[in-house]
Parts: C-alpha cells; sequence; structure tokens
C-alpha cells in the first residue's frame, strides 16, 4: 500500500508497460481514466496485465467505456447532491450500481 499520495498513472507504471502508459498518456483521456487506471492497477493487477496482453485496441475501448460510464454517474444531479452531502465518488458510484472493479473475458 502506498503511505502517500500517488501522481496520476503512477501506480498503473508499476504494473503496465512503459509503452501502454505512454498511449493512455497521448489519448483523448481525461483524469478520471487515469484514476481508473491506477484504481486498476492497485486493485486486480494480474487482470489489468490480461487487458494488455488484449491488444490495444480492447484496452483503449475498455478504459474509455469505464471512463464514460463513470462521468455520466458522477455528473449527474444526484451525483452533485451526495457530493454536497460529503460522498466520495467512490462511494456515490457504488451507490448507483456502476462497477468500478476491472473484469475482462478472454
Amino acid at each position: 500500500m502506498f503511505d502517500r499520495q500517488t501522481n496520476p498513472l503512477e501506480i498503473a507504471a508499476t504494473v503496465l508497460k512503459p509503452e501502454t502508459i505512454m498511449e493512455v498518456r497521448n489519448g483523448k483521456y481525461t483524469n478520471s481514466a487515469y484514476l481508473i487506471l491506477d484504481r486498476w492497477a492497485l486493485n486486480s493487477p494480474d487482470e489489468l496485465k490480461k487487458l494488455e496482453q488484449q491488444g490495444e485496441i480492447a484496452f483503449m475501448m475498455k478504459l474509455y467505456g469505464q471512463q464514460q460510464t463513470e462521468a455520466r454517474a458522477l455528473g449527474s444531479e444526484s451525483a452533485r447532491q451526495a457530493k454536497l452531502q460529503g460522498m466520495s465518488d467512490q462511494e456515490i458510484l457504488e451507490l448507483v450500481g456502476i462497477d468500478t472493479k476491472l473484469a475482462i473475458t478472454e
């Protein structure tokens, strides 16, 4: 576990190839995608490696899809209200039933 705040993609860089990290940095991803990758790297490193092995298109589509799903949920009025009440993004995602775990099919 990390005993300090990390930079975006710092955790993911411990799991993924440097080329993959560079592709993500050069892609059209928001900071939330970086946080998603770090979360996946921390919670499911083996699954993340398997996803990377499926190829760039599969990897990027999975990340983009998760980024969009979470952005829609967190951009809603109910999420805004929940944030005003002190809920974290993770709690909001869980509350609305968004699966934040990485699950891949081979």
